[in-house]
């Protein structure tokens, strides 16, 4: 006997996870999900949480014409291994805002900006850092809650029709405990899906306030950087945005609670019947979990880049995007405060020109807060950076390593505004 057909189905549980979660961006989502799945035990502990995680709207950023009584989930509950799940830091640079992790839009612009090709700055090479210098326009479109809908792939009737298939060759050859755990799983998924398919997906953002500044500022970490320059607005929606799951009552996330329950005993039961079954309902029972697996991890890559194209494209528009990749750390952060200063709130603000630095770069050292001092000097009178060695036979740096490294440093900060100069 296959002892281990019945394990096989607590397998693939996170791919088959992430599906079910991305069914619900495609139309007729309640319809696709009728088919015996693996990893049931997995899919009924997150959707357990799910239902859960419940907030009132009453609470939430309710749009216009929100019905009342609703309430939502969010749905990173089950995309935790997807990149949908959440962005990198963000730095405002008027807002002063400080975000360790953003929404999901950030998460799908950097992973477009990190594939783009780039001007290469030539200078010092040490580890090269990209930035890309993003201007967002407002775009007509952008609303607080916004729905999103695609045409469901056909090939979603594949699983589905092997289920079917094999459940019914279990019944006609009597293999009645195959039969009914095929059954069993077919239902526990389909009744999941009907009654998370209920629910509407919304992408939610918080709304500006009035009278705002500029929600310009710096996405990334490391050795990939974003300067997004906007207004707030637009930015709130990169890096506070979300996607819910709008339900019309709590009565519905009831239901996806009993589902919850309905899919971790079909799990058990998996693991009692399906060996009680004959060698040949267990093969029936195994490749009907096996075409589901397959087509799990197709439905993933299933025209990903133009869903998320689509997605960014009805949120931000059509951003004007230039990218470089400079040799060194320095230079791109000056780089970063050259493009930024073409605002002149921030060219002729030392104190912020300042905090950008030190959020990025090394501070408390004395050649390095020389070196920051005479960059911000100039960039606040407006002058070019362009040095000589009066500036690094700095008084207060009487030996020569510290002098080398600030030369050093100033050459860097050249090399970027020769590189703004090019591309302004």
């Amino acid at each position: 006997m296959l002892n281990s057909s019945g394990i096989a189905g607590l397998l693939g549980g996170e791919e088959t996870l992430s599906t079910v979660a991305l069914a619900q961006i495609y139309d007729g989502r309640k319809w696709l999900g009728w088919y015996n799945t693996p990893g049931s035990y997995t899919i009924g502990k997150h959707f357990r949480h799910l239902a859960r995680s419940v907030i009132s709207d009453l609470h939430a950023n309710s749009g216009p014409g929100t019905e009342s009584g609703m309430v939502h989930v969010d749905l990173a509950l089950l995309l935790r291994r997807n990149s949908w799940f959440k962005g990198p830091a963000f730095k405002g640079i008027y807002s002063g805002t400080s975000l360790h992790e953003t929404g999901p839009l950030a998460s799908l612009l950097m992973k477009k900006y990190t594939r783009m090709s780039g001007t290469l700055i030539e200078g010092r090479t040490t580890q090269p850092v990209n930035v890309t210098i993003a201007k967002l326009e407002q775009n007509p479109g952008l609303q607080p809650q916004m729905k999103f809908d695609h045409p469901a792939p056909i090939c979603a009737i594949i699983p589905i029709s092997v289920s079917l298939a094999t459940c019914g060759i279990c019944g006609l050859y009597c293999e009645w405990y195959a039969f009914s755990m095929i059954l069993l799983g077919i239902l526990a998924r389909g009744l999941t899906c009907v009654f998370v398919g209920s629910g509407e997906l919304v992408f939610d953002h918080p709304e500006s306030t009035v009278g705002s500044p500029p929600g310009d500022g710096i996405l990334g970490c490391d050795h990939e950087l974003v300067l997004l320059k906007g207004s707030e607005n637009v930015v709130n929606a990169i890096t506070r945005g979300r996607l819910i799951f709008h339900f019309r009552s709590k009565r519905a996330c009831h239901m996806v609670e009993l589902c919850s329950f309905f899919l971790i005993t079909q799990a058990i039961a998996q693991l009692i019947c399906v060996p009680q079954s004959s060698l040949f309902g267990q093969l029936m029972f195994v490749f009907s979990i096996v075409t589901s697996w397959v087509y799990s991890l197709w439905f993933l890559s299933y025209k990903k880049v133009e869903v998320r194209e689509e997605f960014l494209r009805s949120v931000l528009g059509s951003p004007k995007l230039e990218k470089f990749v400079f040799p060194n750390r320095s230079s791109a952060i000056v780089s970063l405060l050259l493009f930024s200063g073409e605002n002149e709130k921030l060219s002729g603000d030392s104190k912020k020109l300042k905090e950008i630095m030190d959020g990025f770069l090394p501070s408390g050292t004395l050649v390095w807060e020389i070196w920051k001092g005479i960059v911000i000097e100039h960039l606040t009178n407006g002058k070019p950076l362009c040095f000589d060695d009066t500036y690094w036979n700095h008084q207060n740096l009487p030996s020569e390593p510290d002098r080398s490294l600030l030369r050093t440093l100033l050459k860097d900060a050249e090399t970027a505004y020769a590189a703004y100069g090019n591309n302004r």
